[in-house]
């Protein structure tokens, strides 16, 4: 079962709302005869951008927050975005050329989480999970939601068919999407929509471990009952594409030395014009080592790729056994994953490049049900939603100083 409820949104005043959201599409306004011109950045430069500057230190960390902190005032001051006055529970759709995708965007417990009710299937990289609990402390916003699914409800799509056919929606977009919202605000359709997710019988993470196990930290150290920003998008109209692995080794790498380790589990054929190698099908891996392109073919597939990955190449033969520390491997995933992969092998002449077919979401599913977790950046789930469209802004914000240090981990129970 699915414990959701309805929150208030922080959302773009629908004048500003392209320029806010969506970065490159930058626009310029004008406050009055005379006055400068003022150009209005996405939300994502203003309230998140300024955490991710490099190199990391504490006077760095505690002045691009309080600069964060400041830019929400004043966009909440002028009205660029606003909170809605009444909570509601969200339909949310995208709307790309090819592909549309539906679901629900409502809180989730966190309780959820610490009872096992969601089931997870990566682990999470303990960086990435130390910066976003040093946002969350801070700013206490969630700009983008978490990914979940389930298995298609008859109930849950009467609900967003009916909702979709009479109420008015919201709609922002670029070249490459639209983006549409439809509120649910009148207390039976809510009280429905609610009673209808405590029958799902299974809730599976999709996308935002990394979130979710840092919220879950949040709610350890303040001691309150907290919820997680959260989509949930049916099983089917998930989308798994590409997600690839770089090697830069400390020291040169041998061709034939490696060939021959990889020989033992793979039959390995030259690709053809030497041409980049994206896998058609699952059991086929992609190398390129010395602007060299191969195919790697599984001599006795038995498992996800993702792990005879890991666990018979990057471990054994590159000794990476913690893939959520290690900075010697890169995770490259998106629809410009091979672009990426390219341009960083060419950056770097002596990486080593892996490409991998995409999982399916069955045998994601499958991986989820049986208890297994991946290593991390195992997946790349659309839909991919827009930093800003609706946020959330949990109460306890802005208490002690931002961690640069490593952080403890949490299991999936909430333990150290």
């Amino acid at each position: 079962m699915a414990t959701i409820q309805p929150f208030r949104a922080l959302r773009p005043n629908s004048f500003y709302a392209d320029g806010l959201i969506f970065p490159g599409d930058e626009q310029v306004f004008y406050f009055g005869i005379g006055e400068k011109e003022h150009p209005l950045m996405p939300l994502k430069t203003q309230l998140e951008a300024p955490a991710r500057i490099r190199p990391e230190t504490a006077e760095g960390q505690e002045q691009a927050y309080r600069e964060i902190r400041e830019s929400l005032e004043c966009l909440l001051k002028l009205e660029r975005i606003r909170k809605d006055e009444q909570p509601g529970i969200y339909i949310y759709e995208i709307v790309h050329r090819n592909y549309r995708q539906t679901g629900i965007w409502a809180m989730t417990s966190i309780r959820d989480f610490f009872d096992g009710k969601i089931k997870l299937h990566e682990h999470t990289i303990a960086d990435s999970e130390r910066r976003i609990s040093n946002y969350l402390k801070q700013t206490g916003l969630e700009g983008s939601p978490v990914l979940l699914t389930y298995q298609p409800d008859m109930t849950i799509n009467r609900i967003i068919a009916e909702t979709c056919a009479n109420t008015r929606k919201s709609t922002v977009g670029n070249r490459k999407s639209l983006h549409r919202i439809w509120k649910i605000e009148d207390s039976e359709t809510l009280r429905k929509i609610t009673a209808a997710f405590t029958q799902v019988e299974t809730v599976y993470m999709a996308d935002g471990h990394h979130r979710l196990a840092s919220t879950a930290r949040l709610a350890l150290e303040s001691g309150s009952d907290e919820y997680i920003s959260s989509l949930y998008i049916a099983t089917d109209q998930l989308r798994i594409i590409e997600f690839y692995r770089v090697v830069i080794p400390d020291t040169a790498v041998n061709d034939a030395d490696l060939f021959s380790r990889l020989g033992e589990l793979f039959t390995i054929v030259p690709s053809e014009g030497n041409l980049p190698v994206k896998p058609a099908s699952a059991n086929i891996l992609g190398i390129c080592i010395h602007g060299k392109w191969h195919e790697l073919h599984a001599k006795s597939p038995a498992t996800l790729d993702v792990v005879l990955l890991q666990d018979e190449i990057l471990a054994k033969v590159f000794q990476i056994n913690d893939p959520r520390n290690d900075t010697r491997l890169k995770c490259i995933g998106g629809e410009n994953a091979m672009e990426e992969t390219l341009a960083l092998l060419k950056a770097e002449p002596s990486s080593i490049a892996f490409t991998l077919f995409p999982m399916s979401v069955k045998q994601l599913i499958s991986a989820a049900d049986a208890g297994q977790i991946l290593p991390p950046k195992s997946t790349w789930i659309d839909p991919k939603v827009p930093y800003g469209l609706l946020m959330y802004q949990h109460a306890t914000v802005g208490y002690g100083l931002p961690e640069t240090q490593k952080s403890e981990q949490y299991n999936s129970n909430g333990h150290k």
